[in-house]
């Protein structure tokens, strides 16, 4: 498979999770994982970052699919580790999907579906029905699940509530969601697979228990491109009990990385928010400046520490986008679409 085949592949599976997130739950093994993959890819430039927003808004956006297809035939061309799990990951999501029927907005890519017995033809009309049978399907589909796990599990719920929340995720007391073990929190973490190739990794502090309950962990990576271009992007994350412990983590999370002006008073930069809650500070050192991206989602904390950086927009632009990068990553590991 060419570039632009496997680009053309890759984008597919992006658009159809996007344009029916529920279907593609139900049906989708490898997908998600090569949704992660595209995503993450896309956000490494600002050009594919505004292709994947655009996708997002509407994922029948045409011209916003080509400009992603096109982003991505750049990146394999240059990344042959890229190209690899490209390869096995649309193979995976192309043998997961096989038979499936997924409709985007009022576009059905053949003349006509065929579903057994039932054909419904590429009208107005069919287009409806088509909608119908699909949503009456995955119902269908859903309810079995739930029966069958009843019949399994029944009433009695107890028998893994003794698991150690270090081997398997539990709920929190103030509505926040589970909290992520060990395993999630080091997949939450950025990979060098999210960074473009010439970011090199540099090191991992390890996972490490906070007075306040919090599990912390941080990685960081360096990209070399002379004196002028030398940067350093340090990724801290805090897993917290509660939505209040992650909400009052970030003054701790300053202690796990020093950076050049960072006893100075920041500047507010005006970054789209990401998750329930974030800031972005830019501090000025005595010759590069530092912006620091924090995160909130449920009660994780991810930080962006974007070091050695210039005053320009540009400069602004690709610390949003990394920071992006890793909280598309978190809200994964989150929802459970990746998994150890």
């Amino acid at each position: 498979m060419d570039s632009s085949e496997l680009a053309a592949a890759a984008v597919t599976s992006l658009v159809t999770a996007l344009a029916s997130a529920s279907a593609a739950a139900v049906v989708n093994g490898g997908g998600t994982a090569l949704t992660a993959l595209v995503r993450g890819v896309l956000a490494r430039s600002p050009r594919g970052q505004a292709a994947l927003t655009a996708l997002e808004a509407d994922p029948g956006d045409t011209g916003a699919r080509t400009e992603a297809e096109t982003v991505l035939v750049g990146e394999i061309d240059t990344d042959p580790d890229l190209r690899t799990q490209l390869n096995a990951q649309v193979d995976s999501s192309s043998r997961s999907y096989r038979d499936a029927v997924v409709i985007t907005g009022s576009r059905v890519s053949r003349s006509h579906i065929s579903l057994g017995p039932l054909t419904v033809n590429n009208t107005a009309g069919g287009r409806v029905l088509a909608g119908v049978v699909v949503v009456l399907a995955i119902a269908v589909l859903v309810l079995a699940l739930y029966g069958v796990r009843q019949l399994v599990v029944g009433d009695d719920t107890s028998a893994g509530s003794e698991s150690s929340s270090h081997e398997a995720g539990h709920a929190n007391g103030d509505g926040g969601g589970a909290v992520l073990t060990d395993a999630q929190i080091s997949l939450a973490m950025p990979q060098p697979s999210d960074l473009p190739r010439n970011w090199a990794y540099f090191s991992d502090s390890g996972i490490q228990a906070q007075p306040d309950g919090c599990r912390a962990n941080g990685n960081e990576y360096e990209v070399d491109g002379g004196s002028d271009d030398y940067k350093i992007a340090r990724f801290i994350l805090y897993a917290c009990p509660s939505e209040d412990a992650a909400r009052a983590a970030p003054p701790h999370m300053a202690e796990w990385s020093g950076f050049d002006g960072e006893g100075t008073t920041p500047e507010k930069l005006g970054l789209p928010k990401l998750g329930d809650e974030s800031t972005a500070l830019a501090y000025a050192g005595s010759s590069k400046r530092t912006i620091v991206i924090t995160i909130r989602e449920k009660n994780t904390v991810m930080q962006l520490q974007y070091k050695l950086l210039s005053n320009s927009k540009a400069d602004e632009d690709e610390a949003f986008s990394r920071a992006l990068m890793a909280h598309d990553r978190l809200k994964s590991v989150q929802a459970g679409t990746l998994r150890p």
